[in-house]
């Protein structure tokens, strides 16, 4: 069940459902928020934050999360789930420490490299919008990549006054819900950079040294 949790960080809607989703017409006062979103997001340099992970299906799990731009993230899990999930600058990289099972994917299929971009913007990066709301004191975006609905669909849910990231929302393919809160988060602070280095505990290389996708 744990692994299914850990998936939906990032991951994914199904191909069906993303496909489905039309892009929407907005507002200039939600053009306005968008942009100031953009401006958000491109004023931060590094993250460094607790986070708390729930699931419908009643999975919980909780860690620590960093981000150093450009493309690199940390998740660490508290225990007793003994996984890290690192973003290298080149791939997203899954890690079971108990399995010593690694799996690599490609951090541009992931809508949620969005966060990890220098110089963002949603039309840059190929984002669609499916969704934008707002209610007292919060903002939430719904994206999918526009040419790879079926790598999934993430809401970004955001504190107004001032603007912060408070939350993300997935949901998989077996239409279970996943919550990640961010608690405690700090920007800009200095972090180190053997944070995002990652050793494959089976291979004598490491992802950068790997060919890189085209």
């Amino acid at each position: 069940m744990f692994k299914i949790l850990l998936l939906c960080l990032f991951f994914m809607t199904s191909a069906a459902d993303a496909q489905t989703a039309p892009a929407q017409s907005f507002t200039r006062q939600q053009q306005e928020l968008i942009k100031k979103i953009e401006s958000y997001f491109n004023g931060i340099r590094t993250i460094k934050s607790k986070f708390y992970q729930t699931s419908d299906n009643g999975a919980a799990a909780q860690g620590n999360f960093y981000v150093l731009k450009p493309n690199k993230m940390r998740l660490e899990y508290d225990p007793p789930h003994p996984v890290e999930v690192i973003a290298d600058g080149y791939y997203l990289i899954f890690h079971d420490k108990k399995l010593e099972q690694v799996t690599y994917l490609d951090l541009d299929d992931n809508p949620a490299a969005m966060i990890l971009k220098e110089n963002f913007s949603f039309e840059k990066e190929g984002l669609t919008i499916t969704d934008f709301s707002t209610e007292p004191g919060l903002i939430s975006v719904s994206v999918t990549k526009e040419n790879q609905p079926a790598a999934g669909n993430i809401t970004l849910i955001f504190k107004d006054k001032p603007l912060a990231l408070k939350q993300w929302r997935v949901t998989d393919a077996q239409q279970i819900t996943t919550l990640v809160t961010l608690d405690n988060m700090e920007t800009n602070a200095k972090l180190d950079e053997t944070l995002f280095k990652f050793k494959d505990p089976k291979k004598n290389l490491r992802p950068g040294d790997m060919p890189r996708r085209r």
